[in-house]
């Protein structure tokens, strides 16, 4: 699975380090309006810090299979 590293941000690529800077400049109030969009999938994305486990990169706020950046089905 490949991580997405960046995204559409009101018709512009940016990467996640640039999404996490401003969604973390945003108040909360206004962090629900921010648009970023899988730039693959045209869908709905929200940036994720880094971990100890993993890089910081865009999740799919609603899965999307059809796409390459979705997360894979974890089976428990």
């Amino acid at each position: 699975m490949a991580l997405a590293l960046q995204c559409k941000f009101f018709g512009h690529i940016i990467s996640v380090d640039k999404a996490l800077a401003v969604r973390d400049g945003a108040t909360p109030a206004h962090r629900h309006a921010l648009l970023f969009e899988c730039d693959k999938c045209g869908k709905p994305v929200r940036p994720r810090a880094a971990g100890d486990k993993h890089v910081a990169h865009f999740v799919h706020i609603r899965q999307n299979p059809e796409c390459c950046y979705a997360e894979p089905t974890r089976e428990y």
